[in-house]
């Protein structure tokens, strides 16, 4: 969601001295946005944080240029995580692709699936467990362009 679509938008800025980013706070009926934005570009830049209504973390990430970059975590609205791992921009497509090592988790905390991404899609070993803590052999296994190729 693009802060133009935000119903409520309160933007403190400190535009003593040289300052490069303008502190943005933003709060609709359905989550909170904190960040900073770049007084030359208008663009999103530096740490973001998106909130549930009730203040709990919805998800965190840098972005550079609008883009987000780095490593990128998420969590349930109990509190609990629900994904990290990192995002790199990519030229060629203009995206921010999952990239490298990710973990995701159920709500109730336990692992639910762990792999690598390359470009954006799953990429060797998987393991995908259920809510209980057990493998989920059906989904786990080799990936290669976000397709199953062998069971783990």
């Amino acid at each position: 969601m693009g802060l133009s679509a935000l119903g409520v938008l309160a933007a403190l800025a400190s535009f003593a001295g040289c300052a490069r980013e303008v502190h943005v706070e933003g709060v609709t009926d359905s989550v909170r946005i904190e960040g900073q934005m770049s007084r030359w570009t208008g663009r999103k830049t530096g740490p973001w944080t998106w909130s549930y209504p009730d203040g709990t973390r919805r998800e965190q990430g840098t972005l550079e240029d609008g883009r987000r970059v780095g490593t990128w975590s998420q969590w349930w609205s109990n509190g609990e995580r629900r994904s990290e791992g990192q995002r790199v921009y990519d030229q060629r497509t203009r995206t921010s692709p999952r990239a490298g090592a990710w973990i995701f988790w159920h709500p109730n905390g336990a692992v639910a699936a762990r792999g690598i991404y390359f470009d954006g899609q799953r990429e060797g070993a998987w393991e995908y467990s259920l809510d209980d803590g057990r493998l989920d052999g059906d989904r786990s296994g080799l990936y290669h362009g976000d397709q199953k190729i062998t069971d783990g």
